[in-house]
């Protein structure tokens, strides 16, 4: 049988196999599993000598671990094991020796699995059955030791890994266990402390000291399970002077220096109480001995020492906060022996370095608050660390010798992790402003002020990447200060001078930097712009040179499509900030943008196949189009500048306008020419063209609510909209044409207020035949918005509109769900859905429900309300339908309600729903259902009076209820007002379900 198991095994796993017969084989091995003595002949074949294949026996494992697990086994076969494998141990581990060689030959892999396979058995046999396991094996230590050794290597080699797997099985917190595996687990830490670690640790300190320079791997392996173990045993037997002194003499170990840094760490960081872990802190004196260490040469060391002076660094941070203020200095002192370290190991060159002691930095300077806020002020020694710390952040944020922005591919990564490095840097260098703003803004002025000076002087010459830092910094200042930002101030009520941020800003402007030779360097400068633009509003004589900025190639016409793409945005960004400024740029600024307002659909032919839809929403916002709306909309907010004459901006909206809507024109003709073979390019296009029609308004001032805008342009926007409507009428089968149709009708609704109306069922009509599921879920939010704002104009709209849509909804939501994509939109459209209605309640429309045409239909709305509104699966859909519910009852009472027993559904499920096993009461979300079905209580106790409560007293224990809570709760609902039964009705049902 051991040789059909090992061919079995061998076939399985053999990749030129024939597939019948591997699947035979694969079935034989199941067989093995599953046959009452497949573990027993697995076992066998582990132990038979000679030994079988290194994969047959892994395998054999496998099978013998499953049975281990499973608890099948009684008590003489889990002894049967224990047997078997301890004379396999012996023979292995223990008295074979093979011409001096210390470690067996085993296979790494399979010595794991096997200390693992021991594992499972120990947790099933120790300590009842196997008392004296740890004894066991540390005699088998002492058996036939090897060159000059005190012990069996190759013992102590297995021993340990079985360590290694014991913690993983037993001890490490971080993997989850059922609540009987926890229980079990503790029960065996405890007696391991009572009886074994005692000895385990004597035996690791002899490991250490007798393989320390003999054998190091044993030595480093010992290390780690110090560390690991260190957790959850007496920490006395580690920190006591012997052990102590031979770890620290470890540290001077080449090859183990890193794991004797390890082990401290996970010796600092054991749980204890404040006081007792700043006592240890004390006794180990690492300060001193880190300083005797040498960390010149070894990278990988240095980060190590750094994350030991973190991890000490932060525990200090955390007694401090705990102890009594009257041991914190004694705290404090012992944090600032660790701060040489910390910017030492922060200013690293190497990053990994520096991010190792991030978690220092970071409680520190929770630490330098407090103490700020307790005491006033900082101390002198404090505030010059806290200069220092500053510089360093700064010196960390600049870009190294080897990156260069943008980078290669192949360093695209390294840049990744640089910038994601910045953004951690940014939390310090704002904690820095906060706790000394003084101090933060002295040395940023100083820093950004000189390096413009320097390219002021140098030009070209200077370094880009400490003009990069400058211009970040310049950017950061401001995400500090957060708030409002001010640039000047007065001295005397008669003379402005900038601030340190407004003299900063325009040395920025007035040096040129914009026209340095470097892509970072042009990017900052338009961020800072644009984040800055407020500046311009006491400074409108600076805004002639940074537009020019903008609109030549520094900027919109940039040959970099990175900083191009992005300047468009910025550029929008400055002109909708700075508009009542505009007004004399309007022609310089329309003339040198004209030729970036052309649009190209771009597609490309491999796009185009039989296999794939190359018109999908995020395909047509791709190659740029996405940003280039951004100047559209610019555009748009250009021409529409109030303090321009009407006739002026007519003129600039014919302009603007008239090419596009001849455009639309030519390619609808282009599309009718041929309907059944459009060229995929010509609708992509006229997605562009539409689109850019909504983005022009979108910079448009919105018309006043429900009024008729007698502005100059209304006629050519009325232009717009019916030629926008004459391309979904043919073509609204294309998606992109549909969603580009409801883009610009948004914003043409805002602008043209009563006056679009008119086009509205047209609009609505053509984009509810054809829409999709996502779409209904964008498309009832914007029905709602007309809702809104053509209330009640907008009625008979409605009126017509709301059972077909309905329909459509649940078109979808009766529909199984093709895959999960698919499940999650049909929540998105569940919620739109009930948001819908109760919008149209809150907005006072709840007429079109209840109308002559649709009042037949509002029993199976409302019915699928109450059916969301006991829906378990969904709790923020079934918040919004008590909602509903709520509403309903405060609009229409019984008078619609009463209709097939509407309103006793409706009470019925306010008791039903908290009370499902699956309701969980002390969910967020669950509460404020909770507070709306506390609110149609009252609701119907209004209406009802005492015939609600003496149809609750019939259906109390029908709803099985407890009938002692019963009156206690009607006097409550009578006597409390709503916010305060809401609390009751909170309590009530936790106490009920508990």
């Amino acid at each position: 049988m051991d040789e059909q198991i090992e061919q079995a095994v061998a076939i399985a796993l053999s990749p030129s196999s024939d597939q019948i017969l591997k699947s035979q084989a694969m079935n034989f091995c199941e067989q093995v599993k599953a046959s009452p003595d497949g573990w027993q002949l697995c076992l066998l074949l582990f132990v038979r000598f000679p030994k079988s294949s290194p994969e047959a026996r892994l395998f054999a494992l496998q099978v013998v671990d499953e049975v281990l697990k499973n608890g099948s086994l009684d008590t003489p076969q889990f002894l049967q094991i224990r047997s078997t494998l301890m004379e396999f141990v012996k023979r292995e581990y223990v008295l074979e020796e093979v011409n001096g060689v210390e470690f067996s030959s085993e296979p790494q892999y399979l010595k794991n699995k096997f200390s693992h396979t021991l594992t499972l058995l120990f947790v099933q046999l120790y300590p009842s059955l196997w008392p004296n396991f740890f004894d066991e094996f540390l005699a088998l230590l002492q058996i036939n030791a090897i060159n000059g050794s005190k012990t069996n290597v190759r013992t102590i080699d297995i021993f340990l890994r079985i360590l290694l797997s014991i913690d993983e099985e037993v001890a490490n917190l971080s993997v989850p266990r059922k609540k009987e595996d926890a229980q079990r687990n503790t029960a065996i830490k405890d007696f391991m402390r009572r009886n074994d670690v005692q000895k385990l640790a004597t035996a690791w300190y002899d490991m250490l000291k007798d393989y320390c320079t003999r054998n190091q791997d044993v030595a480093e392996m010992c290390l780690k399970i110090v560390g690991l173990y260190i957790s959850w045993i007496d920490i006395s037997l580690i920190v006591n002077e012997s052990f102590i002194t031979l770890l620290y003499q470890l540290l001077v170990e080449i090859r183990l220096r890193i794991a004797a840094c390890e082990c401290l760490a996970e010796i600092v960081c054991k749980g204890m109480k404040p006081l007792d872990k700043f006592e240890l802190i004390q006794v180990l004196n690492l300060a001193d001995v880190m300083r005797r260490l040498d960390l010149s040469d070894d990278i990988d060391f240095v980060e190590q020492v750094a994350k030991l002076t973190n991890a000490l660094g932060v525990e200090l941070c955390k007694i401090w906060e705990e102890v009594d203020s009257e041991t914190k200095p004694a705290v404090y002192v012992q944090i600032e022996l660790l701060l040489p370290f910390l910017l030492k190991f922060l200013a690293d060159e190497y990053d990994d370095t520096s991010c190792a002691v991030f978690s220092f930095v970071s409680a520190l300077q929770t630490v330098l608050k407090k103490q700020k806020s307790c005491s006033g002020a900082l101390t002198g020694s404090q505030r010059e660390f806290l200069d220092s710390l500053l510089k360093v952040v700064v010196l960390k944020m600049k870009y190294d010798d080897e990156t260069d922005w943008g980078g290669t591919d192949d360093g695209a990564e390294d840049v990744a992790e640089f910038l994601e490095m910045r953004k951690s840097l940014k939390s310090f260098f704002e904690a820095i402003y906060h706790i000394d703003s003084q101090l933060f803004t002295t040395y940023i002025r100083l820093a950004v002020i000189s390096t413009l000076d320097n390219y002021a002087k140098l030009g070209n010459a200077l370094d880009w990447r400490e003009l990069e830092l400058a211009l970040h910094l310049l950017h950061l200042y401001g995400e500090a200060i957060k708030g409002k930002v001010q640039f000047v101030e007065k001295h005397n009520n008669e003379i402005t001078v900038y601030t340190s941020l407004g003299e900063m800003v325009n040395q920025m402007i007035q040096c040129d930097v914009s026209k340095y030779a470097h892509p970072a360097i042009t990017l900052n400068f338009f961020e800072n712009i644009s984040r800055y633009s407020q500046f311009f509003e006491v400074q409108p004589d600076c805004i002639p040179p940074v537009l020019e900025a903008f609109v030549d190639i520094r900027g919109l016409h940039n040959p970099n499509t990175t900083i191009r793409y992005r300047s468009w945005y910025l550029f929008h960004r400055f002109i909708k900030l700075l508009k009542l400024k505009m007004d004399k740029y309007v022609n310089t600024v329309l003339g040198s943008i004209q030729d970036l307002l052309i649009i190209q659909a771009i597609l490309d032919s491999s796009d185009i196949s039989a296999d794939s839809n190359p018109l999908t929403k995020d395909k047509a916002m791709e190659s740029g189009f996405s940003e280039q709306i951004f100047l559209f909309e610019t555009v748009g907010t250009l021409i529409t500048i109030e303090s321009i004459p009407q006739d002026d901006q007519l003129e600039f909206a014919k302009a603007i306008f008239n090419p596009l809507m001849e455009e639309i024109q030519r390619y609808m003709q282009i599309c009718t020419e041929s309907p059944e073979h459009i060229d995929p390019r010509s609708v992509l296009q006229l997605h562009h063209l539409i689109m850019a029609v909504g983005s022009i308004v979108k910079g448009f001032p919105e018309s006043p609510k429900g009024s008729h805008p007698i502005i100059p342009w209304v006629g050519i926007l009325k232009q717009a909209t019916e030629i926008v409507l004459a391309v979904l009428k043919i073509l609204n089968r294309y998606e992109i044409i549909r969603d580009a149709a409801r883009y610009t009708f948004a914003r043409l609704v805002s602008v043209l207020g009563t006056e679009i109306l008119p086009y509205l069922p047209l609009l609505i009509n053509e984009l509810l035949t054809e829409c999709g599921i996502s779409e209904l879920v964008d498309f009832l939010p914007f029905i709602g918005l007309l809702a809104h704002k053509f209330k009640p104009s907008i009625f008979n709209i409605l009126n017509e509109l709301i059972i077909p849509l309905i329909d459509k909804v649940f078109q979808f939501l009766n529909q199984a769900p093709s895959g999960t994509d698919e499940a999650l939109l049909l929540i998105d459209l569940r919620k739109a859905y009930l948001n819908f209605i109760l919008g149209l309640l809150n907005n006072e429309m709840d007429a079109v429900f209840v109308s002559e045409l649709n009042q037949p239909r509002l029993e199976s709305i409302l019915r699928s309300v109450i059916h969301y509104a006991s829906d378990l699966s969904d709790i923020p859909s079934m918040k919004i339908a008590f909602s509903i519910l709520s509403k309903a009852l405060t609009l229409w009472g019984d008078q619609y309600l009463a209709i097939g027993a509407l309103y006793e559904h409706i009470l019925r499920i306010c008791f039903e729903v908290p009370f499902k096993p699956s309701f969980n009461v002390n969910d967020g979300q669950s509460l404020t259902v909770l507070n709306e079905i506390s609110k149609i209580l009252k609701i119907m106790l209004s209406q009802k009076g005492d015939d609600f409560l003496e149809y609750l007293r019939n259906v109390w224990t029908v709803w099985l209820l407890q009938p002692d809570l019963l009156d206690d709760f009607l006097r409550t609902l009578q006597q409390l007002e709503l916010k305060a039964f809401q609390k009751y009705f909170q309590q009530f049902v936790k106490t009920s379900k508990s």
